[in-house]
């Protein structure tokens, strides 16, 4: 029987965390950061923005899951009204990648703890990491003084919906977002929420 272990992410784990938050992401990552900055890799633009611990989307945000010393899933979340776009991204990144992201960056649910990445290894779903991870980053947002938990998923990702609903999610709007080639996805996003 598998031994999985949580914990609290640490800044040597950032290089792990950024390739589950671009693995999450489903090209959103890749969309947003590719050619930005030459010889450097969306994932590694995200890692040193982890590595940050001022960052609100830092290694500190996440709940890590380990079995045998290994990260097989995460969980990064932060108070809702820091998913946004802000006066450094408008510098960093092309307007037009903006643009395409605006009613994505729009859409929370105020007042709440976003669930903004959580990814668990394929070879170790479907075994509960997921729905712990859920469960932990509840009791992180109650802790925090938030009553609720929100979350955007992709309208196509099936299988992480109905983790979400078994977790109590219920949906609060459908969120556009166009496909282009790095997202190749139909029907935009949706934003849902739980109670804590």
């Amino acid at each position: 029987i598998m031994e999985i272990s949580y914990r609290q992410g640490k800044k040597e784990d950032c290089n792990v965390l950024a390739e589950f938050v671009n693995i999450a992401s489903d090209g959103i990552i890749d969309f947003m950061f590719h050619d930005l900055i030459p010889g450097v890799t969306p994932v590694q633009i995200v890692a040193r923005n982890l590595e940050s611990g001022d960052n609100p989307r830092s290694y500190k945000s996440a709940i890590v899951a380990e079995c045998e010393k290994k990260i097989v899933g995460m969980a990064l979340s932060i108070p809702s009204q820091f998913h946004k776009i802000t006066d450094e991204m408008k510098q960093f990144f092309p307007a037009d990648r903006l643009e395409h992201l605006k009613h994505f960056f729009s859409a929370r649910v105020d007042n709440s703890l976003l669930l903004d990445t959580l990814c668990v290894d394929e070879r170790f779903r479907d075994k509960g990491i997921g729905a712990e991870l859920i469960s932990l980053t509840k009791k992180k947002a109650d802790k925090a003084g938030y009553n609720i938990l929100s979350l955007i998923v992709l309208a196509d990702n099936k299988n992480a919906q109905r983790l979400y609903w078994r977790c109590g999610f219920e949906p609060v709007e459908n969120v556009e977002l166009k496909p282009n080639k790095f997202i190749p996805h139909q029907g935009g996003c949706l934003l849902i929420m739980c109670k804590v």
